[in-house]
Order: C-alpha cells, then structure tokens, then sequence
C-alpha cells in the first residue's frame, strides 16, 4: 500500500469514528444549520487540547475589537514556536479560514481537522509535517451574525457573520496597505514562521457550474515562478485526480464564465489579495473557494477533504516543497546581489490565456439547468505589461517614517544609511486618482519617468537592498507606477505632484553608491 493511500484509509476510518459530544462542532451538532460563535470556537479548542498530546496553542494577533486570534500548532514531537518548527526541518504548511466571516466552511472544516490530527499522536502526516490552522481569522465579523450577510449562499440557515472587519475593512483587501490589526499579524506570521505552504479557505458564488470547490495558485507572474509552477501545473491537477477518486467531489480552477461561456475568467493578480501577495513573497499558496450554491454540509466536507488531501499530498513531497521554498528565497536574494540587465519584475499585468483550452463543467443556460460542459479558453494566468529593471537597492530620504514602518511590518529588511552616489530619479509626468473612494483610499496610478544623478544621501536616509528573500516584493511595493504598490495606496501623497519628484531613488547596482553609513 502506498503512502497516500495508507494515510487516506487511516483518515477515513478515523474520520467515520463518531467523536465525543463535547467535541461536535457546532456545524455538525446542528444538523448543519448553523455554524460557530467566537467563544464556541475556543471552548471546542480547548476541549480539543485537554485530550492531546500533540496539539499546541499560540496567537496569530488580536483584532480591532481586542479578541485573540487563535493559532492551532500540530506536530509530533510538539513544537509550539517558529524557531521549534524550523528547527524540526518539516515542511510547515498552515491553513486558516474565515478571512470573510459569511464565508464559514473554512473555519467548521478547520475544526473538524484539529479534532482529527488532535486525536492520532502517530498520524504518518506529523512525520513529515508541521501544521498550523488559524480557524477563526476575522473574529470580529464573526460575531456580526445575521440571516442577511451572505444573500444567495445555501446556509447556515441560522445565519453567519459579515465580510468585513469590525473596522469595516476587507482583511483580503489589506495585504499590502496593512492597516488592520488582523492582517499585520498575519504578515507577521509569514514572516516569523514563513510557512512552505498556505492554505486560504473561502466560499464563493459567481457563475453557476458543477464543482463544490475551485481553486488557484498565485497568479501574480513576478513571484519566483518554480513554487508557483510547481502548485499550479503538478499539485492541484493531482490533488484533483485524487479527491475525485476518494470522494466524488469534483473541483477546478477557479473562474467565471464571460456572457458568451466562451472563456474561464480566473481573477485579480494584484497583491492586495492574499494568494498574489503570497507568491511575491516567495510562498507556496493555495486558495480554496467551496461553492456558494452547494449544500452547507458538502461545502465544509469538500473544504475539509480538500485541505486533507493537500496534507497528504504535501508529506509525500515534503523534500520538494522545502527544496522549492528555499531555492526561491536564495534565487531572489542572488539576484538582487547583482542585478542583471534581462531580470525584470512586472509592476503591471493583465490577464492571458493558457496555450490549451479546457472543458468546465456547467449548465445550459436555460432554465432547466441541465449538465453541460463547454470547451472554452482558459484566462487563468498573468502576463506583464509594465516591468522594471530589478535594482540593487531602493534609497528613502529622511521624512517617510511611515513607509519605513510599513516595510518593515512586511518583513522587509531596511537600514539606515549615508553617502553619495549615481541614483535613478523618478519624475512623476501623470497623477491618476479614482473616481471612487476603496477600502478608505483614493487609489492613484502614477506614470513616472527616470534619469541618472549624482546625489548626496544626509544622514537619516534609509536603504532598501533587494538581496534578500522578499526583495521582489520591496521592487513591487516601492515602484511609482507599480499596479498595486505603496504609491497606488496613497503612502506618498504629501510627496506628489506631476512634473516633482518621487520619493524613492533607484540604486542600480552596488558600485553605484558610496556608503559612509549603513547597517
């Protein structure tokens, strides 16, 4: 019997096993007509862990309203910190739920994993892997609970809570401006335990087809491309293959069709949402949308199956995946060492189709909603439009304070630094504001053009290398005309007007600058 294959039999006799009544989910408890509150949550858990010896307990961050987030560690031999985990050299993969509290089969499948994995000290999976579930991100919107937060969703007929935060904020609108106390811990996280890989489990409505789940890799074509290749094109396809052969559930990639039902619409590469951000960081990331219009209890079960299948999958190829995870972070901190004239990172992009069309699995658009399945082009990938020459460095004069702080609550290594040298001046020739307010924010689009100059650096200014693991995410974030960047957020704009400079002078490579203060 082969490793998957054993593993599977364990999980599903265990899995057939009625628990305890005290470590029924609310979900289950209730015939599937409601789902949890914050406080069932934690007292599930710590029923859960009054019973392990392999589940530990730690905190992703607070909320705006001062809730803990809570973080489940599971591993055998237990580990209950970043620098344990990595020190245990398993793959760490982390999954977590309820980012849009309506969208709960994440949070009710997440739980019913913790019990499972709480359970079985000699789970094959704990050989191989390290892993942390964050079930209940979004608490605050959790506990907004009401008939009217989700319209169209099939259940919980008893209600579920809102989108937002209880700032009003979309935590997967947030990952680059970091505003919210929710999303800063999670960056955190990525960066304190930086995970090989992450699991975002949502529920999602949109065109009406035959899959109880779909799903995407990070779509935003500047990360290191062999983690995200190695998700999309050899993961997924075989996670697919095997989830319908245990179980029956079909799934795909996730997409809408056009009005035509000619092409499969993938959405946004832009980092503000969690899976593009992830893969600028460098991580493997998987997004995980259970279908709005299925069945509440088939939408938890297809979660939690779904995320076991990837743990399963991911322990089998656990040498690959941390092979993968570091040979990213190495690549990127070599090439911002010395920087290549051909290594370019988009800044903008647009979506393309893949060479071969696929068959999705829908309707006749009539009303009787008879199976049919459509040949039709896949847009499911990112090419760029606007790409830059990947720098040595990035310099800030004095003053920007809050960018500095921003960068670093991504994880981005900055230093102060003093000197003289030949930088790359932006002008800024074109300021676009949006008609709309998003998220709190007028959202700009600059066009910037550049020209050399000999400058002094004054003491106070500060030194952005990108030789380091993230220093294509510091390329995508500090650019002017960068799609979804610092400038787009409104970070620089005290410091904008068309025809005056931008605040970010380009190093171009090392020779360029003479440093009398650095590090």
């Amino acid at each position: 019997m082969g490793t998957a294959l054993a593993i599977s039999v364990i999980n599903l006799i265990m899995a057939a096993s009625p628990p305890a009544g005290d470590l029924l989910t609310v979900a289950e408890r209730s015939d599937w007509q409601a789902t949890a509150t914050y406080a069932e949550v934690i007292e599930l858990l710590d029923s859960i862990q009054e019973r392990s010896t392999v589940m530990r307990r730690a905190q992703l961050g607070r909320t705006a309203e001062g809730r803990s987030i809570p973080l489940v560690i599971l591993a055998n031999p237990p580990v209950a910190s970043a620098a344990e985990a990595r020190a245990s050299v398993r793959a760490v993969i982390f999954a977590f739920g309820n980012i849009h509290a309506g969208e709960v089969c994440g949070k009710e499948a997440l739980l019913m994993l913790t019990r499972e994995l709480a359970a079985r000290p000699d789970d094959p999976l704990f050989e191989d892997l390290v892993i942390v579930f964050a079930p209940i991100y979004n608490a605050d919107g959790n506990e907004k609970m009401s008939l009217d937060n989700r319209p169209g969703q099939v259940g919980p007929a008893r209600g579920m809570g809102q989108r937002p935060n209880a700032q009003g904020l979309d935590l997967n609108r947030d990952y680059v401006k970091l505003e919210t106390q929710e999303a800063r811990g999670l960056v955190r996280f990525l960066s304190e335990w930086d995970p090989h890989l992450t699991i975002d489990t949502h529920t999602t409505n949109g065109s009406e087809h035959r899959y109880v789940l779909t799903y995407a890799a990070p779509l935003n074509p500047s990360g290191h491309p062999a983690p995200i290749r190695f998700v999309r094109d050899e993961m997924l396809p075989e996670i697919t293959r095997r989830l319908r052969e245990r179980t029956g559930y079909e799934t795909f990639f996730y997409g809408n069709f056009d009005e035509e039902r000619t092409s499969w619409q993938t959405y946004s590469a832009l980092p503000r949402f969690g899976g593009p951000y992830r893969g600028l960081r460098g991580q493997m990331s998987i997004l995980c949308e259970a279908y709005a219009y299925a069945s509440y209890k088939d939408r938890v079960l297809a979660t939690r199956e779904f995320v076991r299948e990837i743990l399963m999958f991911a322990a089998e190829h656990h040498d690959r995946i941390v092979a993968l995870h570091e040979r990213a972070r190495r690549e990127t901190t070599e090439a911002g060492l010395a920087p290549q004239p051909d290594d370019v990172v988009g800044i903008r992009h647009r979506r393309a189709a893949f060479d071969e069309p696929v068959t999705v699995l829908g309707f006749d658009a009539g009303g009787e909603k008879s199976p049919r399945d459509y040949r039709v082009v896949h847009l499911g990938r990112f090419e760029p439009t606007r790409s830059v020459r990947r720098p040595w460095a990035y310099v800030l004069g004095p003053g920007h304070d809050g960018v500095v702080d921003k960068l670093r609550q991504h994880g981005i290594e900055v230093e102060p630094c003093a000197g003289e040298g030949r930088v790359e001046i932006y002008t800024v020739t074109r300021i676009e504001r949006s008609p709309r307010s998003f998220q709190g924010h007028t959202l700009l689009r600059l066009e910037a053009k550049s020209r050399l100059e000999q400058r002094t650096l004054p003491v106070g200014s500060v030194l952005v290398r990108t030789a380091q693991p993230l220093g294509t995410l510091a390329v995508y974030l500090l650019e002017p005309e960068s799609q979804d960047g610092l400038a787009a957020w409104n970070f620089f704009d005290d410091h904008l007007v068309e025809g005056g400079p931008y605040p970010v002078m380009r190093v171009r490579w090392a020779d360029d600058l003479h440093l009398t203060q650095a590090r």
